[in-house]
C-alpha cells in the first residue's frame, strides 16, 4: 500500500480504559502510514504494550509519561528527541493535551492533527479534529467528543473503522490455558464486573447478588467475576453472598490473573455484562458481545 501518513505516530492518554477507546482508530490510521504501522506514545506503555503484542498494525510503543506536563529544555525532552530520530512524517493527537500537540512540533513532525483546545493550537496543529454536537458520531460518544471528531476526521479519509476485528489479539499459550480452564464450565460462559474504584460506578454488594440471581435463572450457564487486583475484597465479599442460584459463580483472581490471560479469556467466553470499565472498553476491542451498565 503507498503511505499518506508516512511514518507516524499516534499520542493516548487518560486511564488505560480511556487509552484503548482509540485503538480502532489508530488501526485505520495504521493502513494508511508506512508498512501499515503506527508507533504509540502513551502513559501506560506496559500495559499497551502487553494489549497490542499480538496486533500487527501497532509499531513501537512510547513512554509519554513525560509528556503530560512537558517543557521545552526542562522536561520530557529525551522523550521528543527520541521522537526527532525516528523521523516522523505524521502526528495524531487523539486527546485534548496541549503538551503533546507541543512535543510533536519540538519533535518536528510536519503533519500534526489533534481536537482544538486553546489558541495555542492554532499554531501548533496543522489540522484541527472538528466537533460537530449533531454528528452521529457525537450521539454515539457522548461527553467525549475528541473522539467522535477523531472518527470522522478518519471517515472523511475514506478509511475504515472496523467494528467487526479485533483490535487486541490473545497468545497462542494463553488461548490453550484458558480453554483448559473453561472446559468443563458449562455455558454459556459471562464475564462480570460490577466493580468500580469510582463509587459512584460500584455496585453494593446485595444489589449485585440479587440482579446477578436473576440473570442466571433467565441465561444459566457459568459467571466468572473478572477486575483488577484492587477489586480483591469486593469479589470476596461477592463469594461469601453468593446465594440462591445453582450457577457457578468463579472469582477469576485467584486462577493466576494476567493481563494476557483476561485477553484470551475474552476470546473465548460467551459475553460480557458489567460496569463502564476497562473491562468493558476490553471486550469491546475483543469484538465481544458486551453490555455495558450505566
Amino acid at each position: 500500500m503507498d503511505s499518506n501518513f508516512g511514518r507516524s505516530i499516534g499520542f493516548i492518554a487518560g486511564g488505560i480504559g480511556d487509552q484503548i477507546y482509540h485503538l480502532t482508530q489508530l488501526r485505520a490510521l495504521a493502513s494508511n502510514s508506512l508498512d501499515e504501522k503506527i508507533d504509540i506514545a502513551c502513559i501506560h506503555p506496559v500495559a499497551i504494550t502487553t494489549l497490542l503484542a499480538n496486533s500487527r498494525w501497532a509499531g513501537n510503543i512510547i513512554d509519554a509519561r513525560m509528556l503530560r506536563r512537558y517543557v521545552p529544555a526542562v522536561r520530557g525532552t529525551s522523550v521528543v528527541k527520541q521522537m526527532r530520530e525516528s523521523k516522523y512524517e505524521s502526528a495524531f493527537i487523539l486527546h485534548r493535551s496541549t503538551s503533546f500537540k507541543l512535543a510533536a512540533f519540538a519533535a518536528g513532525i510536519n503533519f500534526r492533527v489533534g481536537f482544538f483546545g486553546n489558541r495555542l493550537d492554532n499554531f501548533l496543529l496543522t489540522e484541527s479534529l472538528k466537533d460537530n454536537p449533531a454528528d452521529v458520531r457525537r450521539s454515539l460518544w457522548g461527553h467525549r467528543p475528541y473522539i467522535a471528531a477523531a472518527d470522522r476526521w478518519i471517515e472523511a479519509r475514506n478509511l475504515t473503522l472496523d467494528d467487526n476485528t479485533p483490535t487486541i489479539l490473545p497468545t497462542k499459550s494463553m488461548i490453550s490455558s484458558v480453554a483448559n480452564f473453561l472446559h468443563n464450565l458449562p455455558r454459556p460462559v459471562t464475564i462480570v464486573n460490577l466493580f468500580s474504584t469510582d463509587p459512584a460506578r460500584r455496585w453494593s454488594i446485595e444489589h449485585a447478588n440479587e440482579t446477578l440471581i436473576k440473570f442466571t435463572h433467565q441465561i444459566g450457564g457459568s459467571i466468572l467475576l473478572n477486575a483488577g487486583a484492587d477489586a480483591s475484597s469486593y469479589h470476596n465479599a461477592m463469594m461469601r453472598k453468593w446465594g440462591g442460584s445453582k450457577v457457578t459463580l468463579i472469582d477469576c483472581l485467584q486462577h493466576s490473573p494476567s493481563m494476557e490471560r483476561d485477553i484470551a479469556l475474552y476470546h473465548a467466553a460467551d459475553g460480557y455484562l458489567g460496569v463502564d470499565s476497562f473491562t468493558a472498553n476490553l471486550a469491546f476491542n475483543c469484538n465481544w458481545p458486551a453490555t455495558v451498565l450505566f
